[in-house]
């Protein structure tokens, strides 16, 4: 056979290189796929190990993330390795079962399961084979998510439609747990109205800030909800940009906290139009709102220096000292503040919806500045919905009086009304039934996230057990669909009981419900005695308007 001279020549060329090496490339250790040495991460995508040597490698605690929830949920933000660092989805993990065996011994599953686009996988811990990595990250994660505050008070002054603020508040405050809450640097989690793309009821919000050229800061947001995506882009000129109810409740968080309104100040500082304001004009939106309301530009420093001597009194008195009477006072706010506690401790689990009114006898002065807070957001001082004169015959003080009522219909209003710095209302509340049938108030703890190891060791002793979720919550307006005319909470207030000092006597009226596990608990309401006391022969009233 002949040969060909060209191919005996390049095969002497090729004689003396040696056996091939594995230069250039290198297995996996965890599964054995060949990667070149240059990768950041295991191509085989059942794997999604990341090489150590990796220049560019995320630290492994932003693979994933626990979500607060504030219930017995395992809710988990994960990133999506194939799609870069800012790509994330959700993976709930089931609660975990235990099934003794016919000899003795318990199987233990916790089921998970995948909401990534494209991967939608349920699986079993015990069937390892088929778990996506999304669930293999969210089982092994040790991390979990900031909360951050959000301030009634920052809300109501967001330059937004009040069906936005209602929303937002909606949001917050509808279900547990946060209603914004840090996940990395750039990535929030938003509670979200629950639909088929966001079935857990949280999706992902993203802020970025990239340099350009020339000292310029590009700045973008962007959120996976469906109003976000369907709005137009802004221009340049002087179109607004895209935005949504869950941008602004991030901006609420923001604003809320002192540290996260000056990192995201950009964002903080947008008004209704799209504009940037520029830093000095929001650097605190909590003050900002409290000049406008007072309507007194001094007022800002007056607060402070209050605020000041009050924390300065507080340091200076000890028990070995005398006690200055002329020196004890009370401020406004820490009356207040022990009103909104009243009204706190009143919505307990224990009782029905329909409490006695709350009796306070107040000077004039304090319910003139508690009355310039029910006309927050109006320029004219609000009016009482009714005044009534009667004759008390029966009962000192006697005499004539009359009695002005405020009838509340938002929940919003109220809550501004009634927070205080150190004491604020709380709309709902969450209880624990004891053995004996009575209830205590829950608050609900850090959540710690166990190793899988020690989710076995606890589980051989007991399953885990699912807490009921006792809440009350306060009702004001409507409250259902069917609800025709809304819910009041009622103001009232009978100047000079006591003339000399200019003391009255307010009363709060207020309803609360029941929810067990999430539905509406009816309770059989009782007659009140204050009812029966409006209504006694000895009381004639007169309605003056």
């Amino acid at each position: 056979m002949e040969q060909h001279p060209e191919r005996t020549k390049t095969l002497a060329f090729l004689a003396d290189l040696g056996k091939p090496t594995l230069r250039g490339i290198k297995k996996c250790s965890k599964c054995g796929t060949i990667n070149g040495t240059r990768g950041l991460s295991c191509k085989n995508k059942s794997c999604g190990a990341v090489f150590r040597d990796g220049v560019r490698k995320q630290p492994p605690s932003i693979d994933a993330v626990r979500i607060v929830t504030g219930s017995a949920s395992q809710v988990y933000s994960v990133r999506l390795r194939d799609r870069g660092p800012d790509y994330r989805g959700f993976v709930e993990l089931g609660t975990t079962e235990a099934i003794q065996t016919v000899e003795g011994t318990i199987i233990t599953h916790i089921t998970g399961r995948c909401l990534v686009p494209t991967c939608f996988k349920v699986s079993s811990q015990e069937v390892s084979e088929n778990q996506c990595q999304h669930v293999k990250l969210a089982m092994e994660c040790h991390m979990e998510a900031t909360p951050h505050t959000l301030k009634s008070s920052v809300l109501n002054s967001l330059h937004v439609s009040a069906e936005t603020k209602q929303a937002i508040w909606t949001l917050a405050t509808e279900s547990s747990g946060p209603l914004v809450q840090r996940i990395t640097k750039s990535i929030m989690v938003v509670k979200c109205k629950a639909s088929p793309k966001h079935s857990l009821g949280f999706l992902h919000v993203s802020f970025h800030e990239k340099a350009r050229m020339k000292g310029v800061t590009e700045r973008k947001f962007y959120c996976s909800c469906q109003t976000f995506k369907a709005s137009k882009p802004g221009s340049n000129k002087g179109e607004s940009p895209k935005r949504c109810i869950h941008f602004y409740a991030c901006v609420c968080a923001f604003a809320s906290d002192e540290k996260l309104g000056q990192e995201f100040s950009y964002f903080v500082n947008f008004d209704s139009a799209g504009r940037y304001r520029g830093p000095g004009l929001q650097a605190n939106a909590e003050t900002h709102l409290l000049a406008i309301y007072c309507q007194d530009p001094t007022s800002l420093a007056a607060v402070s220096a209050v605020s000041k001597a009050k924390k300065k009194k507080k340091d200076d008195v000890t028990v070995s000292q005398p006690i200055d009477e002329s020196q004890v006072t009370l401020s406004f706010q820490d009356w207040l503040a022990s009103v909104t506690e009243r009204i706190n401790q009143t919505m307990h689990y224990q009782f029905d919806g329909k409490p006695e009114p709350l009796v306070f006898h107040v000077p004039q002065t304090f319910f003139d500045a508690l009355q310039q807070r029910i006309s927050m957001g109006s320029r004219k001082k609000r009016l009482p919905n009714s005044t009534t004169g009667f004759v008390r015959k029966d009962a000192v003080p006697l005499g004539t009086f009359s009695k002005y009522t405020w009838h509340i219909t938002n929940i919003l209003q109220v809550k501004q009304i009634f927070d205080t710095p150190e004491v604020p209302l709380e709309v709902t509340r969450s209880f624990t039934e004891n053995h004996d049938g009575t209830y205590e108030l829950f608050k609900c703890p850090k959540v710690q996230v166990e190793s899988i190891s020690e989710a076995y060791g606890r589980m051989e002793k007991q399953p885990t057990i699912r807490p009921l979720e006792l809440k009350t919550f306060l009702r004001v307006g409507n409250m259902s669909p069917e609800q025709k005319e809304p819910t009041p909470f009622i103001i009232e207030w009978i100047p000079d009981i006591l003339p000399r000092l200019k003391i009255g006597e307010m009363r709060i009226k207020l309803e609360y419900g029941h929810h067990r596990n999430g539905h509406v608990e009816h309770r059989d309401q009782q007659p009140s005695l204050e009812r029966s006391f409006e209504l006694s022969p000895s009381l004639a009233t007169i309605n003056i308007h």
